[in-house]
C-alpha cells in the first residue's frame, strides 16, 4: 500500500491505496495542496471496474446505521464515510480525475461540518489583505469576476471554503476549480464581505438583511447528506457566518470597476 497526504482548508487527509495510478492522479491534480504530516483523515481507495450504463450525476448520501457513518453513492463510485473516526473508504470504477475530485468535494463537505466549515458555490479572492466571497450558481459570473480581478489572489473560481469561529470567518483556497481550470492559492484570509452576484448594466452594491442573506446563501452551500442532525449543524454554521460577515447584493458588468463599489461598501 502506498499513501499521499493533502491538506485543504487546514484539514489534512492521507490517501492510501495499492493503485499507483490513483496516487499519480492525486499528485498531479492536487500538487499545490500536498502536505506531509499527521493526517486528520484516512481515505482508503480501491478501483473496481464495472460494465454497463452509469450516471455520474446523481449523488446519494445516507446514514449507514451507526451514528455519524454515511454511505455515499454515485454512478462512478461507492464509499463509506465515518465522521467520528475520520475515516473513509471508496471504490471507483476507474482512476480518473473527475471521479476522484467529485468524491473529495463530497467528503470535505461532510468533514468540514465538525470544523465549523462550509463549501460554498462562490468565487473567492484576497485583495489588499482581505478575503471576499462572491456567491452564485453557474452562469452568475463567478469565473468572469475572477478573470477580471488581475490584482487579487485567487482562492477559487467555483467552490470556496469558509470556516467560522465565534466572531469572524476565514476563507480558504481550494483545488476545486470551475471554468478557469486551475486551482486556487493554498492560502486564506479573514472574510471581509459576502456578495451575491447578478449581472447588471452598472456596478452597484446593496446591503441585505441577515434573513435575506441566509436565504441567498443556503442554496449555494454544497451539501448532499440526507440527515437531520448534520443539516441542522450546517444551518447553524451558515447563520453564524451571516452574523459575522457583512452581506450584499452585487450587480456588475464585465469590467473590473466593480471593485470600486466593493471597496466603498
Amino acid at each position: 500500500m502506498d499513501e499521499l497526504s493533502l491538506a485543504i482548508a487546514g484539514l489534512r487527509a492521507t490517501v492510501v491505496t495499492r493503485h499507483r495510478d490513483i496516487l499519480a492522479v492525486v499528485r498531479d491534480r492536487y500538487k499545490g495542496f500536498l502536505s506531509p504530516g499527521t493526517a486528520d483523515w484516512r481515505i482508503e481507495v480501491d478501483v473496481r471496474p464495472a460494465t454497463g450504463h452509469r450516471s455520474d450525476d446523481d449523488v446519494l448520501v445516507s446514514r449507514d446505521g451507526a451514528p455519524g457513518r454515511f454511505v455515499v453513492r454515485r454512478g462512478d463510485f461507492a464509499a463509506t464515510v465515518d465522521l467520528p473516526v475520520r475515516r473513509a473508504s471508496v471504490a471507483f470504477l476507474d482512476a480518473n480525475e473527475y471521479s476522484i475530485d467529485s468524491f473529495l468535494r463530497i467528503l470535505y463537505s461532510l468533514a468540514l461540518v465538525e470544523a465549523r466549515g462550509l463549501i460554498v458555490h462562490a468565487a473567492s479572492l484576497i485583495r489588499n489583505g482581505r478575503a471576499y466571497l462572491f456567491c452564485g450558481r453557474s452562469g452568475s459570473g463567478k469565473t468572469s469576476l475572477a478573470r477580471l480581478s488581475t490584482d487579487a489572489t485567487l482562492l477559487s473560481d467555483e467552490l470556496s471554503i469558509v470556516r467560522t469561529s465565534d466572531q469572524w470567518a476565514r476563507c480558504h483556497g481550494t483545488p476545486f476549480w470551475g471554468e478557469l481550470a486551475r486551482a486556487g492559492d493554498d492560502g486564506s484570509g479573514r472574510l471581509a464581505g459576502i456578495y451575491f452576484l447578478q449581472h447588471g448594466r452598472q456596478h452597484a452594491v446593496k446591503a441585505v438583511t441577515r434573513r435575506q442573506a441566509l436565504e441567498r446563501l443556503l442554496p449555494n452551500v454544497l451539501f448532499f447528506a440526507r440527515d437531520a442532525d448534520l443539516t441542522a449543524r450546517v444551518l447553524e454554521i451558515a447563520a453564524g457566518l451571516i452574523e459575522a460577515v457583512p452581506c450584499f447584493d452585487l450587480s456588475f458588468r464585465l469590467d473590473p470597476g466593480f471593485w470600486e463599489v466593493v471597496d466603498r461598501a
